[in-house]
């Protein structure tokens, strides 16, 4: 009979091997940040100043016919003033926001019929076959079944469709921007611009993470994906795409622009139209305000402010784009498309690490305060060396992600170590839940379900002709 004494590892065996595998996964992860940081320096990527030349050429530009999706559901709070607002700023004349609407959601209905009756040049109403809710995606290709009819009764066709949300503010200039990128002759199919978050309050460190992270992606790491020709994904919102690609899609899809079988649809429109030879492009440019601020041309909106909801919407990213993207694309294309797949994938693995990484935290703190001897191994080079260049490369990441929240917002990086670590924590517990979700997905074979976020307006926008204030105490 064998024994059972030493057949199972001892706890501080069991340490040493939990806080190796976060020393030395942690190093290769933050290589990877590191590489993107040092392409980006290499090649001076940065965002784009538009100049008085540029404005001149954009204004003087023939305007495309530019169809602008929205999907709804329980949206009657700030439609109206979505609406109202960006009309009243948008500095183009030919364009026509689609609402698409459920029969069973009847206030958003109403509010989207009165505004199609007040603007009945700009807003057009479709209501889904389907009672709500579905998915965003199966919304927004009943959208553009609704878009192709109203060109056959209009007798007009459009040359762009463009993706946004209801609780967008859109800037003045972002049509004329879109119109003049699909003009300068590159032929990109799909044309992401920035979205970033409007600046909250110090207080509000789970909206606060929304400022870093879209910040640093926005102005930095799309820029380098871009350089390296890898596919840009869409970002759901902020999305203009060609005619082709509509169409392209419509035939190859069984007559739908999105899949119907992902929580991300968004981002498999973008990695599909580049495996099928389509040219994806991110945009990401400013205009210098009155004071020399940088007024970049982009979507902005508030994104939740509580660790509840910021976690649901991570979880359906994570599960989306880890999950559901392995399961829809697998590995293929490019070398430089199947790295960033990687890089999108690796929130599961990363919340392990940080997992990892925080028991033996508070391991070293329990010896430290107890006569425990630490083992030898955690105070032997081959753990110190890459725990101290972990501890090297995370002041990196927040001195990087701080001069982006700066270059955005021209303030505010200096609350980006406190956030830091809500943001780690959001992410973390949202892989865990979505590798739960997506675990019971599979015994059950029963899809995910869409659960939308809820949606809040800058005050003052849609009432004082548009103007928003940028941070507001009132941002749920």
């Amino acid at each position: 009979m064998i024994p059972l004494a030493g057949a199972f590892p001892t706890w501080e065996a069991i340490l040493c091997a939990i806080a190796l595998i976060a020393a030395f996964g942690g190093l290769i992860f933050a290589g990877d940040d590191l590489w993107i940081d040092l392409y980006a320096l290499v090649h001076r990527l940065k965002p784009r100043e538009l100049t008085n030349l540029d404005l001149d050429r954009m204004n003087s530009r023939t305007e495309r016919r530019i169809a602008i999706m929205i999907a709804n559901w329980h949206e009657d709070e700030v439609l109206a003033r979505m609406i109202t607002g960006n009309i009243n700023q948008l500095k183009y004349g030919n364009y026509v926001f689609f609402l698409g609407v459920y029969p069973n959601d009847l206030e958003t209905t109403r509010v989207a019929k009165d505004l199609e009756a007040k603007f009945p040049q700009r807003v057009r109403v479709i209501t889904n076959v389907k009672a709500g809710p579905t998915t965003k995606g199966q919304m927004l290709n009943e959208i553009v079944r609704g878009i192709f009819h109203h060109e056959l009764v209009s007798k007009s066709k459009f040359d762009i469709f463009m993706m946004q949300d209801s609780e967008d503010v859109l800037h003045p200039y972002s049509l004329a921007l879109i119109n003049d990128s699909f003009a300068n002759g590159e032929g990109a199919d799909l044309i992401q611009f920035p979205v970033f978050s409007f600046l909250v309050p110090g207080k509000k460190l789970v909206g606060g993470t929304y400022v870093d992270e879209f910040a640093e992606i926005h102005t930095k790491d799309l820029l380098v994906r871009e350089r390296m020709g890898a596919a840009i994904p869409s970002a759901g919102t902020g999305t203009a795409l060609s005619r082709r690609l509509v169409l392209m899609n419509l035939s190859e899809q069984a007559g739908n622009l999105l899949r119907e079988n992902t929580l991300t649809e968004d981002y498999d429109l973008g990695i599909g139209a580049k495996l099928r030879g389509l040219k994806t492009k991110f945009n990401c440019s400013f205009l210098r305000g009155p004071a020399g601020e940088k007024d970049f041309v982009a979507t902005r909106e508030f994104f939740p402010d509580r660790l509840k909801s910021a976690v649901r919407q991570k979880t359906r990213w994570t599960l989306g784009i880890a999950f559901q993207g392995s399961r829809n694309f697998g590995w293929r294309g490019e070398w430089v498309d199947r790295y960033f797949m990687m890089r999108d994938r690796r929130g599961p693995v990363n919340a392990l690490l940080l997992t990892f990484g925080f028991i033996t935290v508070v391991s070293f703190s329990v010896y430290g305060v107890s006569d425990l001897e630490i083992p030898n191994l955690l105070t032997s080079e081959i753990f110190v060396v890459p725990a101290g260049l972990n501890f090297v490369a995370m002041v990196l990441r927040l001195w990087q992600r701080a001069r982006a929240v700066a270059r955005v917002y021209g303030r505010g990086g200096g609350a980006v170590p406190i956030r830091f670590p809500v943001s780690n924590l959001i992410n973390t517990l949202a892989a865990y839940q979505a590798m739960v979700v997506h675990g019971k997905s599979v015994l059950t074979g029963i899809a995910p379900k869409w659960e939308k976020t809820k949606h809040v307006m800058p005050e003052g926008f849609g009432r004082n002709h548009g103007a928003p204030q940028i941070e507001a105490e009132g941002a749920g």
